[in-house]
């Protein structure tokens, strides 16, 4: 997975949903859980046939279908991170995973040093 700023909604969605695919399991568990997860999304199915988990299932449903207001609302955000903790089943240690995810932490570092 790209770890870079997200160009469209679905990008960024995403990017959220393998960020909670991936928290508390190994790379290769959060891999097939985030592909299972987008497969059934994709059909438009339930992420739960994918994701056996009921709270990070619905949180991963909401995003889905909240993309589009979810990236706006994150691209005019003046404080990102903080926005990013807003979002369901992301949390106050995976919303760093998360940034790093989105790039955010690469674009801090470099305003830091400019």
């Amino acid at each position: 997975m790209d770890f870079s700023a997200p160009e469209t909604a679905d990008d960024f969605a995403q990017s959220v949903i393998a960020t909670i695919c991936h928290a508390s399991v190994t790379a290769g568990v959060g891999r097939r859980t985030f592909e299972r997860c987008m497969r059934a999304l994709e059909f438009g199915s339930t992420s739960r046939m994918a994701f056996r988990h009921p709270a990070k299932a619905s949180a991963i449903d909401q995003i889905w279908s909240e993309r589009e207001q979810l990236f706006h609302n994150y691209t005019v955000s003046p404080d990102k991170l903080r926005f990013l903790s807003t979002l369901p089943g992301i949390g106050p240690v995976t919303k760093h995973a998360l940034a790093r995810r989105l790039g955010l932490h690469a674009e801090m570092s470099r305003k830091a040093v400019a």
